[in-house]
């Protein structure tokens, strides 16, 4: 048995490396700190010019200033060859460059924070930005939010990596990148925040939280000073329950067939993805593909309905939506409006999962906003139908279904429920908006076992789990795990007393206690055995015990201490004694003990039917 080290001088030496830990964690919180606003910068000015290169692109290929709605172009029958022809530079721009562009971005940034140590290569920023805007500068049904993402990210682990900053804290300065690109983008800076913490970090700490607050402001920051501080859809219908007993009910409803909205949308992105795939041509060639027959579905939906609705972000087509009384509304409610809108739904989901499937670089939450309004438009125009007494506009049920549908697909719900209230400033809807989000996030829990992201990640052989829990064993006392009823030696028996009494209960160690029940020493299995084989059978416990630097814990410290008092000195047998009366023994703990709870603990949990 190797000497173990006194428990009073670990506990004294762990306060003093406190001391010390505390100091160190205050430079590092400065540091971090500012470079926080170093990544904020970058997110922040990587948000702009992505914005203004989607819109060069769109300029340059429809002829066009409005990155929005593609209406104003001279190409006319032709126009299918604008996505064609950006599939072929991004396909070229990803194959030849850099293949973690491919898609729609968050996947990549949340593998490189598990599997990578936060790396991601300086490149991938840069080739990720030209890729998706000339992906949705060109017509491809994409979003902002993956690439930005990316593009943050890239910022924040590159600076990590330039620096020589250890894991943990390129991880952070990454998933700062990630937030801060969220919020510069969409203008929503909590959004960002929560974002990173529920996709990126999955989990809630003061190290990690400052600097993203820091960086997320310093890009919103930025984004204000250039592209101003208007937000997303300026909805100018204030939305009220009307009768809550009867709408709520509808919202839950709804929340439901966001849900399965969200898992038939996951399901076709990767048929799609998986098609593409599997197709035996050159990889730069198949986002091509993809925008040939993107362009055609666009000319189909120009011929009918006189706009390319499923072109780009599609914001020129949600916004009407939630907007029935301006330019460009798609009708009025009835049959008609039903079927359109479910139709719009339908074709935004071929659309995206053309774009992205086929290699294509762009994101998937502007397309769930689409498909949210969508499919929320379309539920609402149903209860306006069948309950005309209702005076709830349909567009109130699609700005729900907006974030129910992105809520179902990335069950990043608080997420979905704050930068849908950023971009809307519509606080009026907020209740039933909780309430289709968690409704829908339960049912693709319940029925789906990936979201958006993690089937990605799947698909490459990486399990990547939202619900990450705390440490178990910082959670229970030793004095609930310890034993009380406690086998003690004394001094004055003999080894082979003590031996038949380990080979009876099986025990493998003893307290060595006195008259008033103070710890000794302690003698160990292996303290006999090492006696016996040298024919000290009748030798004293007190002369083969263990007496100086004994090791022991007290009834408040945590199991986690206990575990790291065994780690540091292998002794697996710990005397526990009261803080008031010195030395005196109150139970006993063993690794086993530990061990046990832990198994039992985990298997509380996992068979918990919540």
């Amino acid at each position: 048995m190797g000497r173990p080290v006194k428990s009073t001088k670990v506990f004294k030496q762990r306060k003093q490396r406190s001391k010390s830990v505390h100091r160190q964690e205050i430079k590092e919180y400065i540091v971090l700190g500012w470079l926080a606003v170093i990544v904020g910068m970058i997110a922040g000015i990587g948000a702009v010019i992505f914005r203004y290169l989607i819109r060069g692109v769109n300029t340059f290929f429809f002829f066009s200033t409005d990155s929005y709605t593609f209406t104003e172009n001279s190409l006319g029958g032709l126009v299918f060859l604008a996505p064609m022809i950006g599939g072929l530079i991004v396909g070229i721009l990803v194959y030849k460059f850099a293949r973690e562009v491919k898609g729609h971005g968050v996947p990549e940034v949340m593998g490189a924070m598990l599997t990578n140590k936060g790396k991601i290569r300086p490149r991938v920023g840069i080739v990720k930005i030209l890729a998706s805007s000339i992906t949705i500068g060109t017509g491809g049904s994409a979003g902002r939010e993956g690439p930005i993402v990316q593009i943050g990210a890239t910022g924040g682990s590159t600076l990590g990596q330039a620096l020589g900053l250890s894991v943990n804290d390129t991880r952070a300065l990454l998933a700062c990148g990630a937030g801060a690109g969220i919020a510069a983008t969409f203008n929503a800076p909590l959004g960002g925040i929560v974002f990173a913490i529920e996709i990126i970090l999955l989990e809630f700490r003061t190290r990690s939280f400052i600097p993203l607050v820091i960086s997320s402001v310093s890009a919103t920051i930025i984004s204000h000073a250039v592209l101003g501080s208007a937000i997303a859809f300026p909805v100018k219908n204030l939305y009220t329950l009307t009768d809550p007993l009867l709408e709520m009910p509808l919202y839950v409803l709804l929340g439901i067939i966001a849900g399965f909205t969200a898992m038939l949308f996951i399901t076709v992105l990767y048929k799609f993805e998986g098609a593409f795939d599997k197709l035996k041509i050159p990889n730069y060639v198949k986002p091509m593909i993809g925008g040939l027959l993107l362009g055609i579905i666009g000319l189909i939906c120009l011929h009918f309905l006189g706009h390319y609705h499923i072109f780009g972000v599609g914001y020129g087509t949600v916004m009407p939506i939630l907007e029935p009384g301006i330019s460009g509304a798609l009708g009025t409610v009835g049959l008609g409006l039903l079927l359109l809108l479910i139709g719009l739904a339908l074709m935004k989901i071929l659309a995206t999962s053309l774009t992205l499937g086929s290699g294509g670089s762009g994101g998937v939450f502007a397309p769930s906003l689409f498909i949210g309004a969508a499919v929320g438009g379309a539920f609402g125009v149903a209860v306006n139908m069948l309950f005309p007494s209702i005076q709830t506009p349909y567009s109130a049920y699609a700005l729900v279904g907006m974030a129910a549908v992105f809520a179902g697909a990335s069950r990043a719900t608080l997420t979905a429920i704050l930068i849908l209230f950023e971009m809307t400033s519509q606080y009026e809807i907020i209740l039933p908006l909780m309430f289709a989000c968690v409704v829908s996030d339960a049912v693709t829990k319940i029925f789906s076992k990936e979201t958006i992201y993690t089937a990605k990640l799947t698909r490459k052989g990486i399990r990547y789990s939202y619900e990450r829990e705390i440490n178990i064993l910082e959670t229970i006392l030793v004095e609930d795990v310890m034993t009380k009823k406690v086998s003690c030696a004394r001094d004055e028996m003999t080894v082979e007393e003590i031996s038949d009494i380990i080979l009876k209960t099986g025990y493998q160690g003893f307290p060595c206690v006195n008259a008033d029940n103070k710890v000794l020493g302690i003698v160990t299995h292996n303290d006999v055995r090492d006696a016996m084989s040298k024919g000290l059978a009748g030798a004293r416990v007190g002369d083969i015990e263990t007496k100086k630097d004994l090791v022991v814990v007290y009834p408040d410290n945590t199991l986690e201490e206990a575990m790291e008092l065994i780690a540091a000195t292998g002794f697996g047998h710990l005397p526990v004694v009261s803080r008031r009366e010195s030395m005196k023994l109150v139970g006993f703990l063993t690794r086993k003990d530990i061990l046990k709870v832990y198994k039992h603990k985990k298997q509380e949990r996992e068979n918990s039917w919540l």
